[in-house]
């Protein structure tokens, strides 16, 4: 069995724990992005960075049992604090940071749908 599209999962989530860790770094070490960011953003973005490369990622790229579980609670976090800017800090936080919240979670559906059609391609040679 081939694990193609697990790999690829694996590495767009270790990307975006990548990304995460720089941003969210750069910006607790006093770096101005030019617009308004709340305190604590940067940390979740550190924080949910540092969890994504040790965590998800690396499940995914064993295609361990607990990737799938792990990848919706990745999803769910990401998509509850893009609630939380939409709607409890409603006009506070810059649009950069709501689009980059966005993006965590596109990008997350698509790690989703990848690992769902690699299961499912596992299934039907299985058969």
């Amino acid at each position: 069995m081939k694990l193609t599209l697990n790999k690829i999962a694996a590495i767009l989530a270790f990307t975006l724990g990548g990304l995460s860790i720089l941003a969210g770094g750069m910006a607790m070490r006093g770096w101005n992005p030019g617009y308004f960011v709340l305190n604590w953003l940067p940390v979740y973005n550190f924080i949910m960075g540092v969890l994504t490369v040790f965590i998800p990622a690396m499940l995914i790229w064993r295609n361990s049992r607990y990737a799938t579980p792990v990848a919706i609670a990745a999803l769910g976090i990401h998509a509850t604090v893009t609630v939380l800017l939409l709607s409890a800090f409603r006009g506070t936080p810059a649009a950069q940071s709501t689009l980059a919240m966005f993006f965590r979670v596109a990008v997350w559906l698509i790690i989703l749908a990848l690992m769902f059609f690699q299961a499912r391609k596992n299934n039907e040679e299985i058969k």
